[in-house]
């Protein structure tokens, strides 16, 4: 999976919508701009919530221990495990959606 081609598209609960593209092997998400390559401004997302991987080959999705969780789908994933996350999957953190997508052009 090309990773320069790969963007998590961000669905807010007032439904902003916004892209972020996988340039880099490893993202962090959360609500601290400190400590997150990706800030989420939701307040049920811990200021470090969860981490992206994207090796070219494969993009994993890891919930690193945050207070809400993290869901893949219906599924609510165990901490500190990677998992793979698949184009047009939507990862749910509080109340905020990320989907991985394909096709991402520069604006």
């Amino acid at each position: 999976m090309d990773r320069d081609n790969l963007y998590i598209e961000i669905i807010a609960q007032d439904g902003n919508i916004w892209r972020a593209p996988l340039h880099q092997d490893r993202i962090i998400v959360g609500r601290s701009p400190l400590s997150s390559d990706l800030v989420v401004n939701d307040p049920r997302v811990s200021r470090v919530h969860l981490q992206i991987n994207c090796d070219g080959m494969e993009t994993t999705i890891t919930d690193l221990r945050s207070a809400n969780g993290t869901h893949l789908e219906n599924y609510l994933l165990p901490p500190n495990v990677p998992i793979s996350w698949m184009v047009d999957q939507t990862a749910t953190i509080g109340d905020t959606k990320l989907i991985l997508r394909r096709g991402y052009t520069a604006p």
